[in-house]
């Protein structure tokens, strides 16, 4: 046999050897390959490998990658493969099966939690496209600067009218450009 069609599989026999496309995922029990990653074969329910290495808080949950997220989707998908890595539907498997389990369950639980808070959402995000966030190189070192922005957070959430906000951005503005 030769190589299936592009989108069609990621793995074939030639001559009787076996070829797999590169950053398939194989089931270690009937070594099906799949082309992202899972939890589970959809050839036959098995547990996959805990390869998360080039995988995505989005991928680990199934949900497409958007800064915005429909939260009730976020918990939808969190209950569903919480429901899936229980324990309990593990509980005669064998004791690296169990650990198996409990890395996808606390996979799962970091994705979740990255992802429900809009800070640490937006932190991911960023570092998702590209840009460091938060690391510890990018400290403010200016003192005086830091205060100064600290007072004008304050002003701003103080602020009780559009006009105070758009007053306050317009001043921040001709501070920056007179930097």
């Amino acid at each position: 046999k030769g190589p299936v069609p592009q989108g069609q599989a990621l793995a074939w026999q030639v001559g009787g050897r076996r070829w797999m496309a590169a950053g398939a995922r194989i089931c270690p029990s009937c070594g099906a390959a799949h082309d992202s990653f899972r939890f589970h074969c959809t050839s036959c329910g098995a547990l996959m490998g805990d390869d998360y290495s080039g995988v995505t808080h989005f991928e680990v949950l199934g949900l497409e990658p958007a800064f915005a997220l429909d939260l009730a989707e976020v918990d939808k998908a969190y209950k569903d493969l919480q429901r899936k890595l229980h324990p309990d539907r593990h509980a005669n498997a064998s004791e690296d099966q169990r650990a198996l389990v409990d890395a996808h369950s606390s996979r799962v639980n970091e994705a979740v939690s990255t992802l429900r808070s809009p800070l640490r959402r937006a932190g991911y995000w960023m570092e998702l496209h590209g840009v460091r966030v938060l690391e510890e190189d990018q400290r403010m070192e200016d003192m005086e600067t830091m205060m100064e922005v600290m007072e004008v957070s304050e002003e701003i959430a103080a602020a009780s009218s559009q006009a105070r906000i758009d007053e306050l951005t317009r001043e921040n503005k001709e501070k920056v450009a007179a930097m």
